[in-house]
């Protein structure tokens, strides 16, 4: 009935009065969540008070430190992971894999074996632990032997019910969230902040301020456990170093939201022949192909394309020389590149903190989407809607260097962006240390 009303009546009335009712919508659902909610919510804060005495009392046991990663490319936890490592007197931290069980068994299976390759690979057997059994399709229940998990996705809806929030709440563990991504689109705090899951962590830590007025604002404790860190992703950046090339490197990465209409963001559906045109228009630059880990998989499940059709565009890129990187971490890739050209939300803050010329793909319309801080943020991209705009950028900014938006990008960055950078880890860490 609701959208019914609005899709009548929304020409007859301007943007700020559909806002205003949104938003009034919104905070009517936000009550009704927190009155149903409530005691679940008063129970499980009661409960990790008594989760944390009872570590406390451990004297100087070790941390039985988890993190719960279903993606390798969302993983913020590796500064905590190698504080850790560097004392493990005091820590004992494990990698637990756990699947995507929301799109599918194919794509589960594949998701789960690349995330576990390339933790084994970057930490070793020793460190990673099976969230669930690929012979015997058995999901597997590791909590009863940690003190603290750090879950990487904040999504019940995705994982099965052993390792989801909501499950992990009633054990005696403290879980917490690290953001894996800023919180620059209003889908951000609309759908995210409010969910109950969010309300369940013991200690969910904010990236900036902006963001933190947010969890007051729109989460369901108001912020109750929610501590300003600073985002824990970026402290790695500074242990890569520009390495010197004859060509210019520029990333091209597109967002997955080929077909959300709560965030239209991608600009992929329309554009993947252009990015295969590049590297013929400027043979002078070496282009990497960054997508968002849920692209191809998106384009398949919406019916776009067919399996073969995404293999086949992954041969096209190859033949023309462009690096095709998927899974891991990314920002290696971002200290090693001259710029980027992309339509993803948290890339909009993420890349700002190399220093680096960005060029935002825009859709019509695309500043309705943004937050507050992802509003400001893009004052330090150069925005383009077209083809030829992309093109002047690399003509004009990146191959001309005529970068004129680096001094002010470069303040902004540590005047709202790099808190406490690169040492928001240890921070966070020192937070979570109760022994």
């Amino acid at each position: 009935m609701k959208k019914k009303l609005i899709k009548k009546y929304k020409n007859l009335f301007p943007d700020f009065i559909i806002n205003l009712y949104h938003n009034y919508l919104f905070f009517l659902d936000r009550k009704k969540k927190e009155k149903d909610y409530k005691q679940i919510l008063y129970e499980t804060q009661t409960h990790y008070n008594d989760v944390e005495k009872s570590i406390r009392n451990k004297g100087n046991s070790k941390i039985n430190f988890a993190s719960y990663v279903i993606f390798d490319s969302t993983f913020c936890g590796y500064g905590l992971m190698d504080l850790m490592l560097q004392n493990e007197s005091k820590y004992s931290p494990k990698i637990v894999i756990i699947p995507d069980t929301s799109r599918g068994n194919i794509n589960m299976i594949k998701q789960y074996k690349q995330t576990k390759d390339f933790f084994i690979n970057k930490y070793g057997e020793k460190y990673v632990l099976d969230g669930y059994n690929l012979d015997n399709n058995e999901f597997i229940d590791l909590s009863d032997q940690f003190d603290i998990v750090y879950c990487a996705n904040p999504y019940d809806n995705m994982v099965n019910k052993i390792h989801s929030i909501n499950y992990l709440r009633t054990k005696n563990i403290l879980p917490i969230y690290i953001s894996y991504g800023y919180h620059v689109d209003k889908y951000c705090y609309n759908s995210i902040l409010p969910l109950l899951e969010i309300s369940l962590f013991w200690k969910v830590f904010a990236d900036n301020k902006i963001a933190y007025n947010d969890y007051k604002k729109y989460e369901l404790i108001h912020g109750k456990n929610v501590f300003l860190s600073g985002y824990a992703k970026m402290d790695q950046l500074e242990e890569f170093k520009k390495i010197q090339s004859s060509k210019k490197i520029i990333v091209i990465a597109p967002h997955h939201t080929v077909n959300m209409a709560t965030l239209p963001l991608s600009n992929f559906k329309d554009n993947y022949d252009f990015i295969l045109d590049l590297p013929k228009l400027y043979p002078e630059i070496k282009f990497i192909f960054r997508p968002h880990p849920l692209l191809f998989t998106t384009m398949i499940n919406e019916g776009i394309w067919t399996s073969e059709q995404v293999n086949e565009y992954i041969d096209k890129l190859k033949l023309l020389n462009i690096d095709y990187s998927i899974g891991g971490d990314y920002l290696k890739i971002f200290a090693q590149s001259d710029a980027i050209i992309h339509d993803c939300a948290s890339f909009v803050a993420e890349y700002l903190y190399t220093g680096k010329p960005c060029c935002f793909f825009a859709k019509k319309d695309y500043k309705k989407y943004f937050s507050k801080i992802g509003k400001k943020c893009l004052k330090y991209h150069y925005i383009t809607k077209n083809r030829e705009e992309i093109c002047k950028f690399i003509e004009k900014n990146v191959l001309g260097e005529n970068d004129y938006l680096a001094k002010k990008r470069d303040s902004f960055v540590k005047s709202n962006l790099a808190i406490n950078y690169p040492n928001v880890s240890q921070i966070i860490l020192d937070k979570i240390t109760l022994v």
